[in-house]
């Protein structure tokens, strides 16, 4: 059933969308050096990337072994909470969707909502390294609606571009989302192996080593992002594009 969707909308593509216009390299490589050189991108990549690439690596492999080594869950449980945590990714792309265009109508801009939504989940990896008495399906859900963030960091950029720039921009920013979580995904697994596994289980200590070291680079770029200095020159970047 899957492959012959995939064709339909291939077929689709093939016969409603319009050829695109012919793009010379030299102003493809142009634009990238414009992203790149804008300091307004470095202000909000690295909190992007580091959030969003570490809610990627740990749903896509880590949230499952920190079930069952750290909280002991069973084979079914295991199971329900990646359930529970994909409906929860597919969730946060609606409502931060929604959110992001009813706070634009009001004046507040996709930035301030992702620096609230970073802020959220730094703290909700902290009550993981902590282990506070927190619901698990409730922490392991924030971490998969994280990984929904690129609507607003996708958004912010596109205020910040003009459109012929937005989605190279996008793109680029993309490119660090997948790179981060594979060095997140690739990083921990580092980590765990200072340690001896027991039984076939890694111990507590070693996850809550490696969930914390990357933790530390998220602080970093969270307070990167709300830094004044940095604010106020993308403020006038703003400025002097308008």
């Amino acid at each position: 059933m899957l492959a012959g969707l995939t064709v339909a909308s291939a077929v689709t593509i093939y016969l409603i969308v319009p050829e695109r216009t012919a793009v010379p390299g030299g102003a493809i490589a142009a634009g990238l050096k414009e992203v790149y050189a804008d300091p307004r991108f470095w202000r909000v990549a690295p909190l992007s990337a580091s959030c969003i690439g570490t809610a990627w690596a740990l749903q896509g492999l880590w949230a499952a072994q920190w079930l069952k080594d750290v909280e002991g869950l069973d084979r079914a449980s295991v199971v329900f909470h990646l359930f529970a945590m994909a409906a929860a990714l597919s969730l946060g792309a609606i409502l931060l969707g929604v959110a992001t265009d009813r706070l634009r109508r009001r004046g507040v801009g996709p930035e301030v909502l992702l620096g609230l939504v970073a802020a959220v989940f730094i703290a909700t990896q902290f009550a993981l390294i902590l282990r506070l008495p927190l619901p698990s399906y409730l922490q392991w859900a924030v971490v998969a609606a994280v990984g929904a963030a690129t609507v607003l960091s996708f958004a912010t950029l596109a205020e910040y571009f003009p459109k012929q720039l937005a989605g190279r921009a996008n793109g680029a920013l993309n490119l660090f989302h997948i790179a981060a979580a594979f060095v997140v995904q690739y990083a921990t697994g580092v980590v765990l192996q200072y340690w001896t596994p027991q039984a076939g289980h890694y111990p507590e200590i070693a996850y809550r080593t490696a969930f914390a070291l990357n933790l530390a680079l998220q602080v970093v770029a969270w307070i990167w992002f709300v830094s004044p200095r940095v604010s106020a020159d993308s403020r006038q970047m703003r400025a002097s594009a308008m």
